[in-house]
């Protein structure tokens, strides 16, 4: 077996480096990636901004069709507007889909037609269903969670592909799996077509580590666990031996962020890891992140060509990474 974590998934929706995608919907919902479900963590605060949509509203189309929620069908679906949706995805170039009709877990047949039509009329560019990725009721978490996949979907594909290639490549013949944002594993082929399930790949296995050495070091059941990558900062608390775990994933903070609606280990993520770029705004302020330099080529000091100073090159400058003996001599 060979099982692999990875943080490629969080990190392309931290940096904002996800597919051009657009959200498919029924005709008078446009709103539900807006709206959300309606919860403030600071109801008395009026200055926090309006949270973007994950979808723009300009990628976001409504399609005429109504499913009851007994799964009869009030309004058929209009075919004939769904191919005119089509050939504005495709005048926009759009490089993926996502879509979530009204009470399509009931009745998934309006759902199913729009998704065979996007396949036969847009080939190459990947679909994600409502009703096959999140089955769930309440339908802003539903949308939020098909949008995330289909977003996810032309990078996690390829990055499935490329891992799997250069392993066959190097003489393994075994089983590839990748760990899931629930701490268990999918096959490599199976979660390139589901990639909303790999958003904390890599971080849902940090408190099973920290637990592990707390208990090595000190015996302590209870553990702040801190794991630091090239382009987020992720903290988890393991209480009284317990990994934390969260039935509502929300990526950035709650009702501000973007819910995936699927449990997950409790992790929190911040763009400000290792590789993370700090970078001066025109009114002077400094910012760090969410731009990484990555592995590849990494913080100036690595020397593979990075040009742009990030934390790594701060904490190196302020004395804090001794550069003789940085990965045991190796960089």
């Amino acid at each position: 077996l060979f099982i692999h974590g990875t943080t490629h998934a969080i990190n392309a929706i931290v940096t904002g480096r996800t597919a051009c995608t657009a959200f498919l919907t029924t005709e008078g919902h446009p709103d539900i990636l807006v709206f959300r479900e309606g919860g403030r963590s600071e109801p008395f605060n009026f200055t926090v901004p309006y949270p973007e949509p994950y979808v723009p509203k300009a990628l976001t189309f409504e399609v005429p069709e109504r499913i009851m929620a007994d799964g009869s069908v009030r309004t058929a679906l209009d075919e004939a507007a769904v191919m005119a949706a089509i050939a504005q995805l495709r005048d926009l170039k759009v490089e993926a889909v996502g879509v979530c009709l009204l009470w399509s877990i009931v009745n998934a047949d309006h759902e199913e037609r729009v998704g065979a039509l996007l396949e036969e009329h847009l080939p190459g560019v990947p679909v994600t269903l409502s009703h096959r990725v999140n089955p769930s009721l309440r339908e802003y978490r539903r949308a939020s969670a098909t949008c995330i996949d289909a977003s996810l979907k032309p990078l996690m594909g390829a990055y499935m592909r490329d891992l799997e290639g250069r392993l066959r490549a190097a003489g393994f013949t075994g089983r590839v799996l990748i760990i899931t944002s629930q701490g268990g594993v999918m096959d490599a082929a199976a979660v390139a077509e589901a990639p909303v399930h790999l958003i904390n790949s890599g971080p849902s296995m940090a408190p099973v580590a920290g637990r592990h050495f707390a208990a090595l070091d000190s015996k302590a059941e209870t553990a702040i666990v801190a794991d630091t990558g090239g382009t987020t900062f992720d903290v988890s608390v393991v209480r009284r031996g317990h990994i934390p775990r969260t039935r509502e994933t929300w990526i950035g903070q709650p009702f501000r962020g973007h819910m995936t609606g699927l449990p997950s280990v409790d992790v929190k993520s911040i763009g400000a890891g290792g590789g993370s770029i700090a970078w001066v705004d025109p009114a002077g302020l400094l910012h760090v992140g969410p731009d990484s330099a990555g592995a590849v080529p990494g913080p100036v000091c690595y020397g593979r060509g990075g040009t742009r100073p990030t934390l790594s090159d701060a904490a190196l400058a302020l004395g804090h990474i001794d550069p003789a003996y940085f990965l045991g001599g190796g960089i």
